[in-house]
């Protein structure tokens, strides 16, 4: 054989596995291709179930708050129909006791549609009770609670808790390299 020969052949072959290996890389990129096209329609269709699914929540929330309301109007059509008839058919005294609730829009209306009339003089503010042997000492509210021994101001306290921390970023490795 001669030298060209072998040219033309080493080039055949070549030229043949080149051919191969384009169609192996061909056919391998086309089933992503088929892949993300699938994986496409996916995801169109779990939007499309979530816009639905929403769609349906804000639905049965809206149909609920409605029929919530029917039912409020209805207790208040029956109660305002019981008060009437207690008008009509009690004695005076015993009025009040069965008109405990009202609906009437002058008073001050709480968030279940009843109304609450407070006295100012009973309204106190919260009580600190934690245990004391003497009432001079301080109680669970107070800032300095549970620091005995420690007559630290708060000046102080800070400075030390600053000294503390700078004390730490010292001992910490540098990592500059």
């Amino acid at each position: 054989m001669t030298e060209t020969s072998i040219q033309v052949i080493a080039a055949l072959g070549l030229f043949s596995l080149g051919l191969v290996i384009g169609v192996l890389v061909q056919r391998s990129t086309k089933g992503d291709g088929r892949k993300i096209a699938r994986l496409q329609a996916k995801l169109n269709e779990t939007e499309e179930r979530f816009t639905r699914y929403q769609a349906d929540v804000t639905a049965h929330f809206m149909d609920t708050a409605r029929k919530v309301q029917t039912l409020n109007k209805s207790y208040k059509d029956v109660h305002e129909q019981l008060a009437s008839g207690a008008r009509k058919l009690c004695e005076d005294d015993e009025i009040e006791s069965v008109l405990s609730l009202s609906f009437n829009a002058s008073k001050t209306p709480s968030h279940r549609g009843h109304t609450i009339d407070i006295a100012n003089n009973d309204v106190t503010p919260p009580m600190d009770y934690a245990p004391k042997d003497k009432p001079e000492e301080e109680g669970t509210l107070s800032e300095g609670y549970g620091f005995e021994g420690q007559q630290n101001t708060p000046n102080e306290f800070n400075e030390d808790l600053e000294q503390q921390y700078k004390g730490e970023e010292q001992k910490r490795p540098t990592s500059d390299a």
